[in-house]
């Protein structure tokens, strides 16, 4: 994929890789075991779901959102994820409007990632005021599996938390950098700031030959 890249995120990055004690990358979550009726009421409808009960895996939310299902993968992604109470921030109201114009945005947003191989129109679309106003931490998560699903497997978007990447991969981050000057931070819902994240992911990932969902699934264990 394209990514911007922060010139003073890399060379801090590059200068201070974050420390990591696995020599091997971890494997990412493998997802909850869930019900097809947790679900119907956000997805559209006829859904088809896998025999109950089914694991909101990342191979199964990949499924779905190869298959076009855009509104079940989401479910997947919302349960993998554990965003379930932000639901009313993902979903409104739930109507069948609102359903629908998720639907279709996630179908537009996979079309201009295949035509262009950069997320940032599509980060706009799920982000902004005139699209789904979604935070970073959703919009990073459901980018991740969507673009993996197009077939970018390499240096995909990876997601972004408050708890782990925000409070505790930064923190450590930004407080071993000496000698270089500090990148801004990875706070907010702009495209800029989750390229700073990712312009660090990818330098930490590109230094050990490991895929950016290696990298970033590793940081989580670890920081966890």
């Amino acid at each position: 994929m394209s990514w911007p890249t922060d010139p003073q995120t890399a060379r801090a990055a590059s200068a201070h890789p974050i420390p990591i004690k696995r020599e091997t990358p971890a494997r990412q979550f493998a997802g909850y075991s869930t019900y097809a009726k947790t679900w119907n009421d956000r997805v559209i409808q006829p859904a088809a779901w896998p025999d109950a009960p089914f694991c909101s895996s990342p191979d199964q939310i990949i499924r779905f959102f190869r298959a076009g299902r855009y509104t079940q993968g989401l479910a997947m992604v919302v349960s993998w994820g554990a965003m379930g109470r932000r639901s009313k921030d993902i979903y409104g109201q739930r109507t069948s409007e609102t359903i629908e114009q998720i639907e279709r945005t996630l179908g537009d947003s996979a079309r201009s990632i295949q035509a262009s191989q950069s997320i940032e129109d599509s980060w706009k679309m799920l982000t902004e005021m005139e699209g789904l106003r979604w935070s970073a931490v959703m919009a990073s998560k459901t980018l991740h599996f969507l673009c993996r699903s197009l077939g970018f497997e390499q240096n995909p978007p990876v997601a972004l938390d408050n708890a782990v990447i925000r409070r505790k991969c930064w923190v450590r981050f930004y407080y071993s950098i000496a000698g270089v000057p500090h990148p801004d931070d990875w706070q907010g819902n702009s495209f800029t700031a989750y390229c700073r994240y990712m312009t660090a992911i990818i330098t930490w990932a590109n230094q050990r030959n490991w895929t950016t969902t290696q990298m970033e699934a590793t940081i989580f264990r670890e920081f966890r």
